[in-house]
């Protein structure tokens, strides 16, 4: 059973004005995801939609509840082979000072040039690379290449897609693309799914989620719906309209 399941979580932080004193950042109720399957994180800023990305690749303090990759809770995966599993493209995207092909492999030792190659492609950045000074081996950071913000976002894109992980998490990932970047990107959530990946993409413009079957939405840190994309779209414009 290749699945995803998020069971009342509660994701919180150290309140540093009372120690022993958490505050909580986000609840969600319940959310499963099977494979193939892809989920829009829809709601305001600063509504908790990261905190949730950052929770289902094991980052955030759990205080309860559970969050299970393949019916083990995350905590129980051993962390190396969790990362295998797991892509991630948080919103500030952090290249190391190294090459291009060592980024996108993320630094793994003795990784293989076409399967950084494949998540090059999978990401639409190959020839954006290999316009580089040195291709692949172009060092960004640095003293390195400078890169543009959607550049950037791209390489980390290619990043999250390598070695063809399960659940791939993208955090805004079209927050700097120009329209090529975004097309890139809808294609590469759609090929990933069609493998029998699970994406998240958790966006603020609805267009992003044209490649998603399932939505929730955020506000406040509370999720307030879970269900199929196309009904959560057409009840969040309704309620902004009768709110309007």
């Amino acid at each position: 059973s290749r699945n995803l399941t998020v069971s009342n979580l509660v994701v919180g932080t150290q309140d540093g004005n009372a120690p022993g004193q958490s505050k909580v950042l986000l609840r969600i109720n319940a959310l499963t995801l099977s494979a193939g399957d892809g989920l829009g994180v829809i709601g305001p800023s600063g509504s908790g939609k990261s905190t949730l990305g950052r929770a289902l690749v094991g980052i955030g303090k759990m205080r309860g509840g559970k969050i299970r990759l393949d019916g083990a809770e995350l905590s129980h995966w051993d962390r190396d082979e969790l990362g295998m599993h797991i892509g991630y493209l948080p919103q500030d995207v952090e290249l190391f000072d190294d090459t291009v092909a060592r980024n996108i492999a993320r630094l793994q030792n003795g990784a293989s040039s076409s399967d950084i190659v494949q998540a090059a492609k999978s990401a639409g950045v190959h020839d954006m690379i290999l316009s580089l000074p040195n291709g692949y081996d172009t060092r960004i950071g640095v003293g390195g290449v400078v890169l543009s913000g959607g550049q950037r976002q791209r390489i980390g894109l290619a990043r999250a897609l390598f070695g063809n992980p399960f659940l791939i998490v993208l955090d805004e990932p079209n927050a700097s693309l120009d329209s090529d970047g975004e097309q890139a990107l809808l294609q590469s959530v759609q090929s990933a799914r069609a493998r029998g990946a699970i994406v998240v993409l958790i966006a603020h413009r609805p267009s992003a989620l044209a490649t998603v079957n399932l939505a929730t939405v955020i506000q406040d840190g509370h999720q307030v719906a879970f269900g199929k994309r196309d009904d959560i779209l057409r009840r969040t414009v309704r309620q902004v309209g009768e709110s309007a």
